[in-house]
Order: structure tokens, then C-alpha cells, then sequence
């Protein structure tokens, strides 16, 4: 009976230990399953957050450029308006001091004129240029740009325009050298200057804000000291050398006419 018995408990423990095997192998299968099915679960909800995101970006993608080609739009129109806004700086020879100048342009004074100063305003040629001649209770001048590489492109001159208005206080006339040499260089009246119009100045604008705040405050330190040969050969680097309180034009840009105020 006991070596019976003995090998029962030998079957026993045989029974047992492939029970246990069994067991195991069960285990591990689970954990495996478990652990592939939460790393197919983390791995979709991953794939869907990522296709998400796109999704999201590509929509403000959309959006964004809807706005830009808006924004396209409204510049192309605000480039149809007869109003330009010039940042002045250096208000009274003093570093940051800064004005908005609002000119409207007036193509039945001047279409030949308005036209250029259009072109010019659409390449941003007035940035930065300074106001080189500056004479107290006549004008303030500029109009040469900064860069001489630059200023070479505009040479080419427009014809002159007929007089159709005076040259009165606040408007804005290009300079010239004799008839049909108009190019870049413009000048602000500062008071009433009638005796222009017979000697062929057309104006082709007015200041319709800013001319007390702004334009009475360029810096006239310097009258007409600034050489414009040597502007137009050395242009910035040469102003900012000998003449650095010079009033300047920081941007000149065109602004509709609801933005004016």
C-alpha cells in the first residue's frame, strides 16, 4: 500500500507540475494578448490624434490662406486709393520722434504726376529717404532714396502735367530741373507758394492731416546743406554721416479712405 501510495503521490506531483506548466503558459499568453491588445488600442488612438492634427492644421491652413488672398485683395484696392500715409521720424532733429502724414492724391490736378507717385509709393521707394532741403516758411524736399542702386531705376522722367491748382499751403508738388524732368523728388508746401504755378509746378496732392502736427515740425537744422550729388552717389551712408537729425520718411503707404480719419 505505501508503494502504491508512493507512486500516486509521484503521479500526483507529475499532474501538478503540468497544471502548473499550463497555468503559466495561460499567464503569459493573456499578458501578451493584453499587452498587444493596449498597444493596438494607444497605438490607434495615437494614429487618430496624429490624423487629427493635420486635420485641424489643414483647416487654419484654409483659413489662413482665405485671409492672405483677403488681405491681397483689400491691398490691390487700397493701391486703387488716392490716399498715401507717410511715417515722418526725427520730428524737430529729435531721434524717434515720429508723425502720420495723410496725402490725398488728386488725379484731376495731375494725372501724370499721380500715376508716378503711385509707382513709386506701390515699390516703397520713400522708405527711410530723408528730407534733404528744408527751407523755413517755403518747403521741405526729399525724394532721393537711400540707396543709390535703387534711385539709379527711377531716372527715367514723366512729362509735366498742366497747372491746375496752386501751390498753396499743404500741397504736395514733385520738384524738376526745367520742363518734363519730373522723377522722385517731391516737395511740401509750407505756406502759400502761388508764384510756383507760373514757373510750371503742378501739384498732385494735398495734406489733409497731419501738416501742423508733421509737417511743421521737419527738422529745418540743415536748410539746403545736404549736396544732392553726393546723396545721389553715397545716398544714406553720406546723410546719416553729416547730416543725422534729419527728418525722414519711415514708410509711405497707401490707406483707404476709411482709414482716414
Amino acid at each position: 500500500m505505501r508503494v502504491k501510495g508512493k507512486r500516486s503521490d509521484g503521479a500526483r506531483a507529475k499532474h501538478f507540475f503540468l497544471l502548473f506548466a499550463l497555468a503559466f503558459v495561460v499567464v503569459i499568453l493573456i499578458k501578451s494578448f493584453g499587452s498587444g491588445s493596449w498597444h493596438s488600442k494607444a497605438a490607434n488612438d495615437e494614429e487618430h490624434n496624429l490624423n487629427k492634427i493635420p486635420a485641424a492644421s489643414l483647416t487654419a491652413s484654409k483659413d489662413n490662406q482665405v485671409a492672405s488672398d483677403t488681405t491681397i485683395t483689400k491691398n490691390e484696392a487700397v493701391q486703387d486709393s488716392n490716399f498715401v500715409e507717410f511715417v515722418f521720424s526725427n520730428l524737430d532733429g529729435e531721434s524717434g520722434k515720429e508723425g502720420t502724414v495723410i496725402v490725398q492724391l488728386m488725379p484731376e490736378w495731375a494725372p501724370l504726376g499721380v500715376g508716378r507717385i503711385k509707382e513709386l509709393t506701390a515699390a516703397k521707394f520713400y522708405d527711410e529717404c530723408r528730407v534733404f532741403r528744408v527751407i523755413h516758411r517755403f518747403m521741405a524736399q526729399l525724394g532721393i532714396n537711400g540707396d543709390p542702386k535703387i534711385q539709379k531705376l527711377w531716372k527715367k522722367e514723366i512729362k509735366d502735367d498742366p497747372v491746375k491748382t496752386s501751390n498753396a499751403r499743404g500741397t504736395v508738388t514733385f520738384a524738376m530741373a526745367g520742363p518734363n524732368t519730373r522723377t522722385t523728388q517731391i516737395f511740401f508746401n509750407k505756406v502759400d507758394n502761388k508764384y510756383l504755378d507760373g514757373q510750371g509746378f503742378a501739384p498732385f496732392g494735398k495734406v489733409v492731416s497731419g501738416l501742423e502736427e508733421v509737417i511743421d515740425h521737419i527738422n529745418e537744422e540743415y536748410v539746403e546743406k545736404p549736396n544732392q550729388g553726393k546723396i545721389q552717389n553715397r545716398g544714406n551712408e553720406y546723410l546719416l554721416k553729416e547730416f543725422p537729425r534729419l527728418s525722414f520718411i519711415k514708410t509711405a503707404r497707401f490707406v483707404s479712405s476709411v482709414d482716414v480719419k
